[in-house]
């Protein structure tokens, strides 16, 4: 029973440990990436105005990274990434780094903060 104990806990600390992944790129709408995410230059002229529209909001937010990779938040990620566009100064070439843990092309989100 105690290695079987052991074993749990080793696990839960490896688990805890993958949660440390930082992903840079740009924040960016689901919509706008599917549409012109692989075009040059893309993320830097993204606007925040785009982000806050109706449409571009409900989509959902990512990061755009710069190899032009796509990584989607999840549900709890697209409430954070709202508060964190809710306080931005800056109108385009929103450059972040992400913290959380990537599961093929979702995150989960821990934190956001601009570059």
């Amino acid at each position: 029973m105690k290695r079987f104990v052991a074993v749990l806990l080793m696990g839960m600390a490896v688990s805890a440990f993958a949660a440390d992944t930082v992903v840079k790129g740009y924040l960016v709408d689901t919509a706008c990436a599917k549409d012109d995410g692989k075009k040059p230059g893309f993320g830097a002229k993204h606007s925040r105005g785009c982000l806050e529209m109706d449409d571009c909001a409900k989509s959902g937010y990512g990061v755009l990274t710069d190899n032009q990779q796509y990584i989607r938040f999840d549900q709890a990620g697209n409430g954070k990434a709202k508060d964190f566009i809710s306080q931005l100064t800056k109108r385009n070439d929103i450059k972040v780094a992400v913290t959380g843990t990537v599961d093929g092309s979702t995150m989960t989100v821990s934190k956001i903060e601009l570059q």
